[in-house]
C-alpha cells in the first residue's frame, strides 16, 4: 500500500476545486483556527500575537469575503516551521526551529523566481555548513490557476539518459523528465551526473527550461565518493549533491495551500548510500563497488550485499566529512531524534511518526525507532502534503522515487479520523476499544 500516491491518504494534498466553496470555507476556517491556537500557545510564537482574538475576527471576514486569508510574514514563518515539526516523515524535525524562511509571495517574474531559487540553492548550501531554508511563493487562490508550479522533483537532480541498447545514461528515474526537457528544447551534455534544468510553470504556461549550471549561474555542489581503504573504488567515479532541496510537495498553513514552497534540510547517509546509488531502478551501483572494494558477490548467503552496502555508507560519510559538508547518519540522528520525543512526551505533546519511514534501511534494529511505537496520525491544518504532479502538456507523472519507498504504512491517519488498526503500533490490539 503506497500513500503517497492515494487521492484518499491524508499525505496527500486533495485536488484544488475538489469541495464545493461552502464547504472549503468552513474547513478552511477550521484549520486557520486550530493553527492559530497552536501559534498563540507556542512559549515562542505566542508572543507575535498581540491579540488572538482580534486576528481570529479579521482572518474570518477575510474568509468570508475572499475565501481565503493572507498570513502575516510571523504566523508565514512559524507555520512553515510548525509543518516541519508535524512532518510524520521526517527524522530531522527536532531542528524544525532553525528553519529559514525566505518570503517570495510577491514574487511575478520568471527573472525574479530564477534569482529567488538561486539564492535559496546558496544559502543552504553555505559553504558547506547546510542551513535549512524554505523559500514561499504566493498561496493558492479560489478559481485561480496556481501563480508558480515547478515539474521538478528537485531544485538540483541528475538527469537519465536512455541509450540505443535500452540502458540508462544517469539516474533511471529522471528519464521521462529529461525527454519533457529535451522535447522543450534542453541540450544537456549527456553524462551520469548531468544536473537538469529548471522547468517552471507561470498561471498554468510551461516557461522555458532554464539551465542555471549550464551557464555557470550556479556551482553545482557535488561530493566524490571514495572509500578510504579501497582506492578502486575511485574509478566508479561516484557522487552525489551536497543538499536535497524539495520542489514538488505542497505547504499548507492553518488551512492555506502554497503549492510551490521549496525547502530543504541536510542529507541522511542511508538516503544516498542505501538508495539513491543502490536501488535496483536508481544508480544500482552495488555490485561493481563490491568489487572495487575485493568483495566478492557469490551467494545471497554469504551476505556480501550487506557487507558492499556499509562499506557504502562508510565511504559516503567519510567523503562527505572530507569535503566538509553536514551530512548526518541514522544512528546519531537516530539518537537526537529520540531525545527529541522524549522532551516531547514530558511536555505533554505526542510526536506522531511514520514508522516505515522513520526506520533507516540499513541496521534499522540498532537505532531507537525500530523499538518504538508511533502513532500516525497527520496533522492536517499545518503540514507538508504529496499534491497533484502540475499538469503540463507532454509530461504527467508522480516521481517514482516515492514509489521506492515501499511503504506499509496503512495506519496512516487524518487526526480526527483515527484508524481500527494501526501494524506498527503496541496499541494495535486495543484500537478499536479506544475509539469506539
Amino acid at each position: 500500500m503506497n500513500l503517497a500516491d492515494s487521492a484518499t491518504s491524508p499525505f496527500q494534498l486533495p485536488e484544488a476545486g475538489s469541495r464545493p466553496a461552502s464547504e472549503s470555507k468552513r474547513e478552511l476556517k477550521t484549520q486557520a483556527r486550530a493553527f492559530l491556537e497552536a501559534m498563540a500557545a507556542d512559549s515562542v510564537a505566542g508572543k507575535w500575537i498581540p491579540d488572538v482574538t482580534e486576528r481570529w475576527r479579521n482572518i474570518e471576514l477575510e474568509i468570508d469575503s475572499k475565501g481565503t486569508y493572507l498570513h502575516t510574514y510571523k504566523e508565514l514563518r512559524f507555520g512553515t516551521r510548525l509543518a516541519w515539526r508535524n512532518s510524520n516523515r521526517c527524522i530531522g524535525r527536532h531542528f524544525w526551529r532553525t528553519l529559514q524562511v525566505v518570503d517570495a509571495r510577491q514574487c511575478d517574474t520568471a527573472e525574479d523566481a530564477h534569482r529567488h531559487l538561486a539564492n535559496h540553492v546558496n544559502e543552504a548550501f553555505n559553504g558547506g555548513n547546510i542551513q535549512n531554508v524554505i523559500t514561499v511563493f504566493p498561496q493558492r487562490k479560489p478559481g485561480a490557476k496556481d501563480a508558480w508550479r515547478m515539474v521538478n522533483h528537485q531544485l538540483i537532480r541528475y538527469a537519465g539518459f536512455k541509450q540505443e541498447e535500452g540502458a540508462t545514461l544517469g539516474d533511471p528515474d529522471s528519464v521521462d523528465f529529461t525527454e519533457y526537457c529535451e522535447s522543450l528544447g534542453w541540450n544537456g551534455v549527456r553524462t551520469r551526473w548531468t544536473p537538469l534544468p529548471w522547468v517552471m510553470v507561470k498561471d498554468g504556461i510551461v516557461l522555458p527550461p532554464h539551465d542555471p549550471f549550464q551557464s555557470d549561474a550556479l556551482t553545482l555542489q557535488e561530493v566524490p565518493i571514495i572509500h578510504p581503504d579501497h582506492g578502486a573504488t575511485a574509478e566508479l567515479d561516484l557522487r552525489w549533491y551536497a543538499v536535497p532541496l524539495l520542489a514538488d510537495m505542497a505547504l499548507k498553513i492553518g488551512g492555506v495551500v502554497y503549492p510551490f514552497a521549496p525547502f530543504n534540510g541536510h542529507y541522511l547517509g542511508t538516503e544516498i548510500a542505501a538508495r539513491n546509488l543502490t536501488d535496483p531502478d536508481r544508480y544500482n551501483v552495488l555490485e561493481p563497488w563490491a568489487k572495487a572494494c575485493g568483495i566478492q558477490p557469490s551467494t545471497q548467503r554469504s551476505l556480501w550485499k550487506d557487507e558492499a552496502l556499509v562499506k557504502l555508507n562508510q565511504a559516503l560519510l567519510s567523503s562527505f566529512d572530507h569535503a566538509g559538508i553536514t551530512m548526518g547518519d541514522h544512528h546519531e540522528m537516530g539518537r537526537a531524534f529520540e531525545g527529541w520525543c522524549q522532551a516531547e512526551a514530558k511536555q505533554g505533546r505526542e510526536v506522531p511518526g511514520d514508522w516505515s519511514w522513520l526506520t533507516p534501511p540499513i541496521s534499522g534494529s540498532l537505532t531507537p525507532q525500530f523499538h518504538r511505537s508511533f502513532s500516525n496520525a497527520v496533522v492536517t491544518h499545518t503540514n507538508y502534503f504529496y499534491q497533484e504532479p502540475v499538469k503540463v502538456k507532454g509530461m504527467s507523472y508522480p516521481s517514482k522515487a516515492k514509489d521506492t519507498h515501499r511503504l506499509l504504512v496503512g495506519d496512516a491517519f487524518s487526526q480526527d479520523q483515527p484508524p481500527a488498526t494501526c501494524p506498527f503500533s503496541k496499541l494495535s490490539s486495543t484500537f478499536k476499544n479506544l475509539w469506539s
